[in-house]
């Protein structure tokens, strides 16, 4: 493995850990006492509910599976026994050591934003190939794309089939939980959102990727949020259309006028403000997962609370794999974030987050924030959505889609049940939604700029912090 930085040699060496993880801060104060009562109360809330609407059958059925899976431990074969053993081990890797476990070369680099924020990309690498961005969704990180493990993650699929594949990781998430001059325990950290991640991360990240491979333009994919910060950048900082290939967006989360009927965000977006509070700034940085894996019945909960938010799968979702899931998601979201989705949802306006009237003006000259011009986004867009995506409705996806400014094509999942998460955890998704994304992504391939691939490499050569393993 390898650790390049990007910035000031400082800055590089603090955002650095020992053996190459990142720290993830799981501290025992008031607030984040707060921040545990409402994981597990979220979690109680949409976990019982949903259990509640789906009746006794499956509850039945699920234990009668519980059990049959206890039974087999005794009869496990070598193979069985080999995949409990890596689950157990995936589940508290961090992410560039879960791509070198499998045999692909893992290099970290960190990038420092014009805002001073420190963000932490994983890279799997084929030197000379066309580069790929992948951008996880909200309260995700690079691992959404790798936790699954080869033959069926995304980003193996794409170093498989010859691209250089970056993995980013936003502003407040547990690998880029850093400033320049910030404390990320201090609010003033956290004031932010995803707004901010598509002014400032996504470029920092795009031209970094750019400047170590040589090559004028990426590829780059995005799931949830990490479609709705790339249409913000797109929109707002026009000239970087001209730096992407083509976008592959999963799941866009950008128009919510149908989500809006979502009774368990309806009763988040209600409440929100109440449960948190002004001293809760940072939310799902280990407190989730400490919950969900206290037994066998908080686990339960938490599976019935994500099915509750973004759509439930049963037959696409592999149980055994959760802890794996679990150990590496959520990963820790600004509440700002949440805040920022939730005006999307009572406005029915795709625009930056709104203030008070007079902050507004000062910031926007209006008293209500200008909506976001998608028909700047002018980078080849195909769309990738579901029936049964309870956060992204079908129908606000198309409406997005007549607003972007060149979508090249739509694909609606064949499968009616596929759900929000689906695109990254479906037992089936390699055959469901990559093998088309792979078909598509097959007839386009820019040329490479190959004196900027020499660049590439002189740049590499002196990098700050550069530590093989």
């Amino acid at each position: 493995m390898c650790f390049i930085c990007s910035g000031n040699e400082p800055n590089c060496q603090a955002a650095k850990r020992p053996n190459g993880q990142m720290a993830i801060m799981f501290h025992s104060s008031i607030i984040m006492q707060r921040r545990l009562l409402l994981a597990l109360g979220l979690c109680l809330l949409i976990g019982r509910a949903q259990a509640q609407l789906i009746g006794g059958e499956e509850d039945e059925e699920e234990e009668e599976e519980e059990e049959e899976e206890e039974e087999s431990i005794e009869d496990e074969t070598p193979e069985e026994k080999l995949q409990r053993k890596n689950i157990k081990q995936d589940s508290n890797l961090t992410v560039d050591k879960l791509i070198a476990k499998y045999g692909y070369q893992a290099e970290v680099h960190y990038v420092t934003t014009e805002d001073g924020y420190i963000l932490t990309m994983h890279r799997i690498r084929n030197s000379g190939a066309q580069p790929f961005l992948l951008q996880h969704g909200l309260v995700d990180s690079s691992a959404g794309f790798v936790v699954m493990g080869p033959n069926v993650s995304l980003g193996y699929l794409l170093a498989d089939h010859n691209y250089d594949v970056w993995l980013g990781n936003a502003r407040g998430n547990r690998y880029s939980r850093n400033h320049t001059t910030l404390d990320p325990d201090a609010s003033k950290f956290w004031d932010f959102s995803w707004h901010e991640i598509g002014m400032y991360d996504l470029p920092a990240m795009i031209d970094h990727v750019l400047k170590v491979t040589g090559y004028k333009k990426v590829q780059y994919a995005g799931h949830s949020q990490g479609c709705t910060a790339f249409f913000v950048m797109c929109s707002m900082r026009p000239a970087y259309n001209d730096k992407v290939v083509s976008m592959q967006a999963m799941a866009p989360a950008v128009y919510a006028k149908e989500t809006e009927d979502h009774p368990y965000i309806r009763a988040i977006s209600l409440y929100f403000n109440t449960l948190v509070g002004s001293s809760i700034t940072e939310m799902f940085n280990g407190e989730f997962r400490f919950l969900c894996r206290m037994t066998e019945e908080t686990e339960r909960l938490c599976i019935e609370a994500v099915f509750g938010i973004v759509g439930r799968n049963w037959n696409e979702f592999n149980r055994k794999m959760f802890p794996v899931v679990l150990g590496h998601y959520p990963a820790g979201v600004a509440a700002k974030q949440v805040k920022h989705f939730i005006q999307i949802i009572k406005s029915g306006r795709f625009a930056p987050y709104s203030y008070s009237s007079n902050k507004n003006m000062a910031l926007y000259r209006e008293h209500v924030p200008p909506r976001y011009n998608l028909s700047l986004v002018t980078v080849p867009t195909f769309v990738y959505y579901s029936s049964n995506d309870l956060l992204c409705h079908p129908h606000d996806v198309e409406s997005m889609c007549e607003d972007l400014g060149n979508v090249t094509g739509k694909y609606l999942v064949p499968l009616k049940e596929f759900n929000h998460m689906d695109f990254l955890w479906a037992v089936d998704v390699r055959k469901l939604l990559y093998s088309r994304m792979l078909q598509v992504l097959g007839k386009q391939s820019p040329a490479k700029d190959v004196e900027g691939e020499v660049k590439g490499l002189r740049i590499r050569g002196r990098a700050i912090g550069l530590h093989a393993n």
